[in-house]
């Protein structure tokens, strides 16, 4: 089983996978710190405020499987 997480920002949505829900957020965390990197004014910690709100989408997959985002999930 793998965990997709999908975030979105208003401007990009960011896509994190896992083995648990955990990796799947820390992945979407650590992009969202690259992409801070390279836009200036922007919150480091929106990232995190819209994972604990409930924003963000996980989806459970086998592999081999697909879901429909926004649909499924």
């Amino acid at each position: 089983m793998m965990f997709v997480m999908i975030v979105d920002t208003g401007n990009f949505e960011f896509i994190g996978l896992g083995y648990t829900e955990a990796e799947a957020a820390q992945g979407v965390l650590v992009r969202w710190e690259k992409h801070c990197s390279k836009v200036p004014d922007v919150d480091e910690g929106y990232m995190q405020e819209l994972i604990d709100n409930g924003s963000a989408q996980v989806v459970e997959l086998e592999p081999g499987s697909a879901v429909i985002y926004g649909l499924d999930g």
